[in-house]
């Protein structure tokens, strides 16, 4: 990994975007990996299908971290059953990382993983 991008990842990681609880939300989920001890809850505000606000809290290591900042980012304005079209693979290309080791993968989507988790509990309403 360059140092440019090293230095990037390790800024958003102490000051990450759409950090905190939110004081207007009307779904959350939990994520938790067990091989790093990464736990978040993340909060969306949902209207007709859309994602107006996404945000995230809890601790982790940096790819985590980094990855839940971006992909909310990335999602809001989005409708909320595209987060099932997402991957491994678009994590990666959000946070600008070419290769990852299998110890980091479940670091990686620890974030998408608990936002499917909205999705899918929608789906069944």
């Amino acid at each position: 990994m360059e140092d440019d991008k090293f230095y990037e990842l390790v800024e958003l990681y102490r000051n990450p975007e759409h950090f905190g609880k939110p004081t207007k939300y009307n779904c959350s989920s939990e994520g938790y990996s067990p091989s790093c001890g990464d736990k978040f809850s993340v909060y969306l505000e949902v209207e007709n299908n859309i994602i107006k606000d996404a945000s995230f809290d809890g601790r982790g290591c940096v790819i985590s971290t980094v990855s839940l900042s971006k992909l909310c980012s990335y999602l809001i304005g989005k409708k909320l059953n595209f987060v099932d079209s997402l991957n491994l693979e678009s994590i990666k290309q959000l946070v600008g990382i070419d290769e990852l080791s299998i110890s980091r993968v479940k670091c990686a989507t620890v974030g998408l993983d608990a936002i499917k988790k909205i999705s899918a509990e929608s789906n069944k309403v």
